[in-house]
């Protein structure tokens, strides 16, 4: 392979781990989506000028551009992972933000109200909801059975707080809520076998 082969496979490898369409990388570089085409087509080479363009955009040194794509794919996949942490994290980041927000809020507007702690319990099950999510879009079974099993077991916490809190006089087997997540934690098990056990 040469290396306008290789700069052709690694421009659309970045392209594709930075989510952009040609056209957007086009208007980035102040480029016509055609330009940016037949690059990604091998049937021209941007100057040198716009191949350091294109180093910087993409945080590389030109010579990995021009590398041959096996090193490129390592780092294309470094890139979208690090992209998809920081996804998550803010989207958890922004659940806690609001946790937060309805915890003072509550406070001043009810400050003889002294349950407002329970709103940072109910952000527990919504935080490994979006990591659920997250983990069973990307594919991550690990993480995917670790989320389940922490929003069954949150859940049960959370429910388990509230009538503690809220009921006068909660019931003294209240306990055995937990009992509940025994089984579901084994059927979250056999699920990850399963799936493991398909690839």
């Amino acid at each position: 392979m040469d290396i306008k082969e290789n700069l052709a496979r690694n421009l659309t490898l970045y392209r594709k781990a930075s989510n952009l369409t040609q056209a957007e990388l086009a208007e980035k570089l102040n480029y016509s989506d055609k330009a940016v085409s037949k690059w990604e087509r091998g049937e021209s080479v941007p100057d040198l000028y716009v191949l350091k363009q294109l180093a910087d955009f993409y945080n590389v040194k030109i010579d990995t551009l021009i590398s041959p794509p096996k090193a490129v794919v390592l780092q294309a996949a470094h890139i979208i992972s690090k992209r998809r942490v920081t996804i998550c994290l803010s989207s958890i980041g922004l659940v806690w933000l609001v946790a937060t927000l309805c915890f003072t809020t509550i406070q001043l507007i009810f400050p003889s109200l002294k349950e407002t702690w329970l709103s940072f319990f109910y952000a527990l099950p919504i935080t490994f909801i979006i990591l659920l999510i997250f983990t069973a879009v990307w594919k991550n079974v690990w993480v995917n059975t670790l989320a389940i099993s922490l929003l069954v077991w949150s859940t049960i916490l959370s429910l388990f707080l509230t009538l503690t809190v809220f009921l006068p006089t909660p019931p003294t087997n209240l306990w055995m809520l937990f009992l509940v997540g025994i089984p579901a934690q084994i059927l979250v098990l056999l699920f990850f076998t399963y799936r493991k056990l398909k690839r």
